[in-house]
C-alpha cells in the first residue's frame, strides 16, 4: 500500500499540462478567429485551427495562391498553395487584436476575441460535490465498480475531446499523450469490474487505485475552471464538467474504497 501511494505522488509531481491537453493546447481567455477573406477568391477558404493557434487555408478553387507575405506591400510569399490542398501554419501577426495575413491578391482578416473565464468556485463546488458522491458509492461494492466506469468514461471523453481538438495530425498518438496516467487507469477499470461481477474483495481496492490515478490524471486540468477557451471539441461547461467528475469523482472512490477496505477487513 505504502509504495503505491508513493508511485501516485510522484505521478502527481511528474504531471503537467502538457500531458492534460493534447497537442500541448492549454486553456485560455482570448482566441483568434477569421472574419474573412477581403476580397474573396473563388473556392479559397481560411480558419484558424488548433484552438487558434494555426492558421488553414484550403484552395479550392482553380489556380495556385500564395500565402503569408511581408508586412510591407512586397507580398513575398511564405508559401504557395496549389488547387486541392491546405495549409496550415503558425503567424505572430494572428496575435493581434485585429490582424491582417496576405493571400494572393487578397487577405486574409481576423481577430482575436478576449472572454473572461467564469469563477472557478462553482466548478470547485462541483467537484466537491461530485466527491462526496463517488464516497457514497464506495458504501457497497457493486455501487462502488459502476462509479468507476462513470468516472473513467469522464475522463476517456475529456481525453478524446482534447485529441479532436487538434487539426491534421495523427489521432492515436495525440490520444496516448493526452491520456497520461489513464493509460494506466482505463485496463484497471475493467479489472474492477470484472472482480465487481464476481464479488471478490479487490474490487474496493482496484476502484480505490483508479479513483487515484484519475485524480493525478486529472490535476493538470484545474486550469480549465478559470479560463473561457478550452481545448476540447464540444461545449467549454462539458468539458469542465469532465474535468469535475475526473477529479471528484476520482477522489470520491479512492476515499470511499479505502474506507470500503478499511470497515469490512477486506485484504486485496
Amino acid at each position: 500500500m505504502r509504495a503505491l501511494l508513493l508511485a501516485l505522488a510522484l505521478l502527481a509531481a511528474t504531471a503537467t499540462p502538457a500531458q492534460a491537453h493534447a497537442g500541448g493546447l492549454t486553456p485560455q481567455d482570448h482566441l483568434s478567429r477569421v472574419t474573412g477573406i477581403d476580397p474573396p477568391l473563388p473556392g479559397v477558404t481560411a480558419a484558424m485551427v488548433d484552438h487558434g493557434t494555426r492558421l488553414e487555408v484550403r484552395n479550392g478553387g482553380t489556380d495556385p495562391v500564395a500565402v503569408g507575405g511581408a508586412d510591407d506591400g512586397t507580398r513575398v510569399a511564405d508559401h504557395v498553395i496549389g488547387p486541392g490542398e491546405t495549409y496550415r501554419f503558425r503567424d505572430e501577426r494572428t496575435t493581434a487584436s485585429r490582424w491582417e495575413v496576405p493571400l494572393g491578391t487578397s487577405v486574409i482578416k481576423g481577430r482575436v476575441d478576449v472572454t473572461p473565464g467564469p469563477n472557478p468556485l462553482w466548478w470547485l463546488l462541483i467537484t466537491l460535490a461530485l466527491a462526496l458522491g463517488g464516497y457514497v458509492l464506495g458504501r457497497r461494492r457493486a455501487l462502488l465498480a459502476v462509479g468507476v466506469v462513470v468516472v473513467t468514461a469522464g475522463h476517456v471523453w475529456h481525453a478524446v475531446g482534447s485529441t479532436l481538438a487538434v487539426t491534421g495530425q495523427p489521432f492515436v498518438p495525440l490520444l496516448l499523450g493526452a491520456s497520461g496516467v489513464g493509460l494506466v487507469a482505463w485496463p484497471l477499470t475493467v479489472v474492477a469490474v470484472v472482480a465487481a461481477a464476481r464479488r471478490k474483495p479487490a474490487t474496493a481496492f482496484v476502484a480505490a487505485v483508479v479513483g487515484a490515478m484519475l485524480v493525478v490524471a486529472g490535476i493538470p486540468d484545474f486550469d480549465s475552471f478559470r479560463f473561457s477557451q478550452l481545448p476540447f471539441a464540444g461545449p467549454a461547461d462539458l468539458d469542465r464538467l469532465l474535468v469535475a467528475l475526473t477529479l471528484g469523482g476520482g477522489l470520491g472512490l479512492a476515499a470511499g474504497g479505502f474506507d470500503y477496505l478499511r470497515r469490512t477487513g477486506s485484504t486485496p
